[in-house]
């Protein structure tokens, strides 16, 4: 489960998420259930102080919860080294993620350097994640030797994203240069923008001599559930995408991913101005060159997309500044790839406290015990870390609206036939067959 989902049952479906992990881990109990955690942001963009985030991993053991994954969006490591420590001292197990990205800062000397810190801190696990898809069999293939040899013998997993069309073939060089993990989804939520199909990495895998020790009837049936699930609730399955080289050449120049490019456009849209789109994803990319190439994750994808949208509209560059690019270009958010270009920079802070600021100075506020002090004793953890990172309005709207879980058991697939054809009642001929049985009736 990640962020996201967390974010989405309070925004979106008016369930809670605590209550949401304690019956996934009632429902799997011989399964390590493990959550993603964006640094120091955790659900957000706030960035929050010590007390708050073992406050957040405290409660998620408590619902259930047996791994840790962790990440930031500058691979700062001093931004996850509290989250392990806190992991480590009540037993769950911790997976840092390194967040792969292009640009010459990002070569594979980079990423071998943080895994082999991640590797010296005695962590469970080092994950590789190419959350926009950028990763070409290519650069695989000589990546992915780098940060094995860097970690030794310590586990590591990879995901690669397939809105480019790259992530499966990715995925099949990758398990040939001693990767350990490599996460997938079931078919119909697999491909798209999500990740490979569970069935197609383990077919690739065993073409490769290698066994997961996965039971394919189950593979299947969870697959068939999920189709079911579509159906019923009229929602599209994932498709693959073709790789078009025309098209990954501009996306690599910009690497706004998806959702804000949407974002983009739709407000553009509404300002008159879709016509800029191609120049404000152009100059998006020039921005995200001179502050540092910081990876096109939240809240960065937002702060460059923005910022390029100002200097389109405007016809000056770094004219108008957000607060939270100030905020980047003194250090706030931790240590860029590469260094911000000095003019750049001194435009973006002109008539701004040039301070830098140190990203660790608000580690030990105590918000927790302040916001307990404002909400009340009667408020439980969990309630009182939702008041930490939704607004208050959000959180009036979601509990007027908060609904019970409820989860249907999974009807066997002929009864499930049965009604279905009860619906239909224009159908007049039907035929069954499995193996040796045969049903046909005609009305």
């Amino acid at each position: 489960m990640s962020g996201s989902a967390f974010e989405a049952c309070i925004l979106y479906l008016n369930e809670n998420p605590w209550e949401r992990l304690r019956l996934l881990a009632q429902l799997m109990p011989k399964t390590d259930l493990q959550i993603l955690i964006r640094g120091r942001s955790a659900f957000g963009w706030r960035r929050f102080p010590n007390d708050a985030i073992e406050l957040l991993i405290k409660c998620l053991q408590k619902s259930g919860i047996q791994g840790l994954a962790i990440f930031d969006g500058l691979n700062d490591l001093n931004n996850l080294k509290w989250h392990f420590q806190v992991a480590k001292e009540i037993g769950l197990q911790v997976h840092p993620a390194l967040v792969f990205a292009l640009s010459p800062a990002h070569n594979d000397a980079y990423y071998a350097s943080k895994a082999r810190e991640c590797a010296e801190w005695g962590v469970h696990s080092v994950s590789l994640a190419d959350a926009s898809g950028l990763l070409t069999p290519e650069r695989v293939r000589t990546l992915i030797p780098a940060i094995r040899s860097a970690i030794g013998n310590l586990d590591f997993s990879f995901v690669s994203h397939c809105g480019t069309g790259l992530g499966t073939a990715c995925y099949q060089e990758a398990m040939k240069l001693g990767v350990d993990i490599l996460s997938t989804a079931s078919i119909p939520l697999s491909q798209g923008n999500s990740i490979p199909s569970t069935w197609e990495t383990l077919s690739y895998a065993r073409e490769n001599g290698l066994e997961a020790g996965v039971d394919d009837f189950l593979v299947r049936k969870i697959d068939d559930y999920f189709y079911w699930v579509a159906y019923q609730e009229k929602k599209p399955v994932g498709q693959a995408v073709s790789f078009n080289p025309a098209q990954y050449k501009k996306y690599a120049t910009h690497q706004i991913p998806g959702g804000m490019m949407s974002h983009l456009g739709s407000q553009l849209k509404n300002l008159g101005l879709e016509r800029l789109v191609p120049e404000v994803l152009e100059e998006a990319g020039r921005v995200r060159q001179e502050i540092g190439y910081p990876v096109m994750v939240t809240p960065f994808s937002q702060i460059v997309g923005v910022q390029a949208v100002f200097n389109v509209i405007q016809k000056e560059r770094y004219r108008t500044v957000p607060s939270d690019l100030c905020l980047y270009a003194r250090g706030y958010y931790g240590e860029p790839a590469a260094p911000i270009d000095p003019n750049v920079k001194d435009r973006i802070l002109q008539g701004e406290d040039p301070t830098p600021i140190d990203p660790t100075e608000n580690y030990l506020e105590p918000v927790v015990s302040r916001a307990r002090k404002e909400a009340g004793a009667s408020l439980s953890d969990e309630e009182l870390l939702l008041t930490l990172f939704f607004s208050r309005p959000t959180l009036e709207k979601f509990r007027k609206n908060q609904r019970t879980i409820e989860f249907l058991a999974v009807k066997p697939p002929l009864t499930a036939l049965i009604q279905e054809i009860g619906k239909r009642p224009q159908m007049r001929k039907f035929r069954f067959q499995k193996g040796p049985l045969r049903v046909e009736q005609t009305w």
